[in-house]
């Protein structure tokens, strides 16, 4: 079971950077820098990428899902493609894990 989530949506910046947004405000939580975090731009790309295929815009946002058991999950609701971050290693889960923390704190 899920037992905390967040909606998030990712804005790219003209100098490469990204803006992280929580998805029912639209408030900044986070940005990450040009040429940082790797891991979770090739993420979004991917899913960027499918929803593209799909002739699928940007209006919905993606779901971050953390599990009962520890494990983290990025939902695409659009296409219902998912990705079950702790498979890549727990250094590049622990960047959606501090997004998911941001969105979810008071």
């Amino acid at each position: 079971p899920t037992v905390r989530s967040a909606e998030l949506r990712f804005q790219d910046q003209a100098d490469g950077g990204v803006v992280v947004l929580h998805g029912d405000a639209r408030t900044p939580i986070a940005r990450i820098e040009p040429g940082s975090h790797g891991f979770l731009r090739s993420t979004l790309r991917g899913l960027a990428r499918e929803r593209k295929r799909q002739s699928l815009g940007p209006e919905l946002p993606y779901q971050l899902l953390a599990r009962a058991d520890g494990r983290l999950t990025l939902l695409d609701p659009a296409t219902a493609r998912r990705i079950d971050l702790e498979s890549f290693g727990a250094p590049n889960a622990a960047v959606f894990a501090d997004l998911l923390h941001r969105a979810t704190a008071p």
